[in-house]
């Protein structure tokens, strides 16, 4: 198993969400992948995740959005769920 490491300062628990999905999602699109699952217990930060309007954070969700335009582009039968 691989470990991904990245610096990120003092947070919030909503940003600290935001980062590891953000990071996640990264990932798995770098990969010749079809689905990708998350897993997470806040549904207001899955929201958060592919929302690109203002808010906290939305520097994660935008970096998130990118990831997946990117990927359904590519691969127009690929799916996310959370």
């Amino acid at each position: 198993m691989l470990s991904s490491k990245a610096p990120a300062g003092r947070a919030t628990a909503l940003d600290v969400e935001l980062f590891a999905i953000r990071l996640g999602v990264i990932k798995a699109t770098s990969f010749d992948v079809k689905r990708i699952v998350i897993i997470t217990d806040s549904l207001t930060v899955a929201r958060r995740a592919v929302d690109a309007s203002v808010h906290l954070g939305q520097a994660h969700s935008l970096a998130i959005v990118q990831a997946l335009r990117d990927f359904f582009t590519n691969h127009p039968n690929c799916s996310i769920h959370f």
